[in-house]
């Protein structure tokens, strides 16, 4: 399976209250095969300072990157009225939790 058909995955099931469930499983998917899905489950590393080891540098990189990549394709498969309301969330983990506290009753 192709990038853009996983992407088209996320793109077609935008969330909305009734799909809560299927909308998280599909996001999982299209994290886990890009390999972000650890942003949801890891929290950011410090800021290392300007003299920190080059691996300390790249891994804080790469989970910004992730994080980014994370909260777009969350975003993206939203309607309009989540993206404003989610819009200026910082991490992808902060944007899941208050999701599944909002359909969290819908799910029972």
């Amino acid at each position: 399976m192709s990038q853009s058909s996983l992407s088209s995955i996320v793109n077609q099931n935008k969330l909305t209250r009734d799909n809560f469930t299927n909308w998280k499983r599909n996001l999982m998917i299209v994290l886990s095969f890009e390999k972000h899905k650890y942003i949801l489950e890891k929290t950011c590393p410090p800021i290392p300072n300007e003299n920190a080891p080059r691996v300390e540098l790249m891994v804080y990189a790469n989970w910004l990157d992730s994080n980014e990549i994370a909260s777009c394709y969350m975003m993206a498969s939203m309607n309009n009225v989540l993206q404003k309301q989610y819009q200026g969330y910082k991490t992808a983990r902060e944007i899941m939790d208050n999701v599944e506290d909002m359909f969290h009753a819908n799910l029972y």
